[in-house]
């Protein structure tokens, strides 16, 4: 009997093992399934700041940085936004030439590797070069300070392929407010009003991310069309400017606008960003302390700044925060308005998150969750393409 009762159980375990391990593989199976069929778009990476200042070539696999061409299509991104960032230095005078100089390195990029990437301007434009097994590349300037305070400059970085602005970076800008930086207008001044209203006639989406909630609730009440916060995080989970209150969320949800989880260990977990303020290395605080430099020094500075985008040697948080954000801006904003915006190249991130080939362990983090294909989908790329086409017009 006791010989009886020892291989029942035996035999109980091994079936208990291995229909958790079948249960595993499947979920990874389907993963790997969902994530390949899925329209992945990232609405925010910084990559183009190591091609104009390291010379960096994104045709070649490389073990610097987080991203590159063979990283993208390993982590199964269809559509990727180059963050065109003229850092805060650069105003008032010179942000428009260094956001050209951005450009004309995306050009670059898009001129060398034809076969593999091409400029999207638009969703129709997106689904068709995914469709051919390209890259669908888009560009978005990051601070409103790269116009120079003139419409022109916006309708010319537009003909030139910009599909998105945020209106500040970590500076309060001469019509808008930063939430990392003094407030000066209380949200948008008249001029920043304009601003928003050329945005929605040119079809160009308007970016909340790094703007005040001043900033944010003046947008929502001045755009005829839906906005992004291209790379932004819930401040209800971590208490960093930079995050969106749960008020935003709600408004950006309203509006029928979209909110790109951002993947930055100091952005996503409480523990990580105190022991950051703690070694007083605030990556934003840092970027903004120096606002008058010699124009012949701007350039050598900024490449000197890349270096505060390393990784402090702070013990990098557990890739659940990650999700815990999603599922937090899910639940606030709803499953409609969430999204991708990582903000890699050169940042800590949560353990397993890498680089960008990682990419497809936020589809099997999502389904380990529960989450419906269906809605991992929207996740993914989904809600954004919706966007995208509503405020571009096709």
């Amino acid at each position: 009997m006791h010989r009886f009762i020892t291989l029942f159980v035996l035999t109980l375990l091994l079936i208990v093992t291995t229909s958790g391990q079948q249960t595993t593989t499947n979920i990874e199976r389907r993963a790997a399934e969902l994530h390949r069929q899925a329209l992945v778009i990232d609405t925010h990476m910084d990559t183009l700041q190591r091609v104009l200042m390291q010379g960096a070539d994104l045709g070649v696999r490389s073990t610097n940085g987080q991203s590159d061409l063979p990283r993208l299509k390993a982590g199964g991104v269809d559509a990727q936004f180059f963050a065109i960032w003229p850092d805060p230095m650069y105003a008032p005078h010179h942000a428009a030439r260094r956001t050209l100089q951005l450009i004309d390195a995306m050009y670059g990029v898009l001129n060398k590797y034809p076969d593999r990437i091409e400029l999207a301007r638009n969703a129709a434009d997106l689904e068709r070069i995914v469709a051919s097994g390209k890259l669908a590349a888009l560009m978005g300037i990051e601070g409103g300070h790269a116009i120079q305070n003139d419409l022109a400059l916006l309708r010319m970085f537009h003909r030139l392929g910009v599909t998105y602005m945020t209106l500040t970076h970590s500076n309060t800008n001469d019509w808008a407010d930063s939430s990392t930086d003094k407030a000066r207008w209380g949200g948008l001044n008249d001029f920043g009003r304009q601003v928003v209203r050329e945005m929605n006639r040119l079809g160009m989406l308007v970016d909340v991310s790094h703007v005040s909630e001043d900033t944010v609730m003046d947008v929502l009440e001045v755009s005829t069309k839906p906005v992004i916060a291209s790379h932004s995080s819930c401040l209800a989970l971590c208490n960093h400017p930079r995050n969106l209150s749960d008020k935003a969320l709600k408004a950006i949800a309203k509006n029928g606008g979209v909110i790109g989880i951002n993947f930055f260990s100091g952005f996503v977990d409480q523990k990580y960003l105190d022991a950051m303020n703690a070694m007083q290395n605030d990556i934003l605080a840092t970027i903004n302390e120096k606002k008058q430099i010699a124009p012949e020094d701007l350039d050598r500075v900024a490449a000197e700044r890349l270096k505060l985008l390393d990784d402090p040697g702070i013990p990098r948080p557990p890739f659940a925060r990650l999700l815990d954000h999603i599922d937090h801006a899910v639940k606030i904003a709803g499953i409609d308005h969430v999204g991708i915006g990582s903000d890699l190249d050169m940042i800590p991130t949560p353990e397993g998150m890498n680089d960008v080939s990682d990419m497809p362990k936020i589809t099997k983090g999502l389904l380990e969750r529960g989450y419906k294909e269906a809605d991992i989908r929207k996740i993914l790329g989904g809600n954004f393409l919706r966007v995208l086409r509503q405020a571009t017009g096709r």
